[in-house]
């Protein structure tokens, strides 16, 4: 017992050791968007400025998260593109007649789409980092990573103006915060339907690799179930970055309002 929780004792020391030596030579990671918020705005008052302040910042972060997980997604159809090409390029060779010339050209242009759109998310990402640099004052590096990286959505549990508004009685015949609250209301809806549909699209996708790895199946299934699942899950984290926007935006105006 006592060898086993010297051992455990052991690794976590390492742990700690490599972590701070990796923190020391390299650049301070951001840490989580709550503490970044308590940091730069907890000694503020309520004013307009300090509220496009905190929007700002949840903008440039929720946007970090949505660009890094959607470059996830590139790379990965990217490299199953690559591999789909390869062993396509290598049964045309070998004078399959199940694979043509233009099969292997419709992989090979699904490969260069992917590729554009890594460059621009890529690019998209690059400028987020800078706006939310800009937002800190410089605090952090602008090329330092998220402590959370993956975007998921935030707390908003109302349907109903009426209810939501009851917080601040003021605000309830406020139309232009009603209209704000459906937009909100409709992007949970999308983000919801958008959950649905990205597993189903993660098992298709799934079933089509396995199918041409095994050598049973169709370069154009393949190709089309590709194109799907980068659109179907961008979708998702796009509809996830929008819910949180837009929930971000209605906190915002809510508060500006009541100042």
């Amino acid at each position: 017992m006592q060898r086993f929780q010297y051992c455990i004792s052991m690794t976590l020391m390492i742990s700690l050791m490599i972590s701070s030596v990796g923190y020391a030579g390299g650049v301070e990671p951001i840490p989580s968007l709550n503490n970044i918020l308590h940091s730069s705005i907890a000694d503020k008052d309520n004013s307009p400025t300090t509220q496009e302040m905190e929007y700002s910042i949840k903008k440039f972060y929720y946007q970090i998260q949505y660009q890094d997980q959607k470059l996830q997604i590139l790379n990965e159809v990217k490299g199953h593109f690559e591999k789909s090409i390869s062993k396509a390029e290598e049964k045309y060779d070998e004078g399959e007649e199940d694979i043509s010339q233009s099969d292997i050209t419709k992989l090979k242009l699904g490969l260069a789409g992917t590729l554009n759109d890594i460059y621009g998310v890529e690019a998209d990402l690059q400028i987020s980092r800078l706006s939310l640099f800009e937002s800190l004052k410089g605090e952090y590096e602008s090329e330092a990573v998220l402590l959370e990286p993956n975007i998921s959505p935030v707390e908003f549990d109302f349907v109903d103006y009426q209810i939501w508004s009851a917080q601040g009685s003021e605000l309830s015949g406020n139309v232009f915060l009603k209209k704000i609250f459906l937009k909100v209301v409709e992007a949970k809806k999308k983000m919801q339907l958008a959950r649905k549909n990205r597993k189903i699209t993660r098992a298709l996708l799934v079933s089509e690799v396995a199918n041409y790895d095994f050598g049973i199946g169709d370069s154009a299934d393949l190709f089309q179930a590709l194109i799907i699942y980068t659109r179907v899950l961008s979708g998702y984290y796009d509809s996830v970055y929008k819910f949180n926007l837009s929930v971000a935006r209605l906190n915002r105006d809510k508060h500006i309002w009541m100042y």
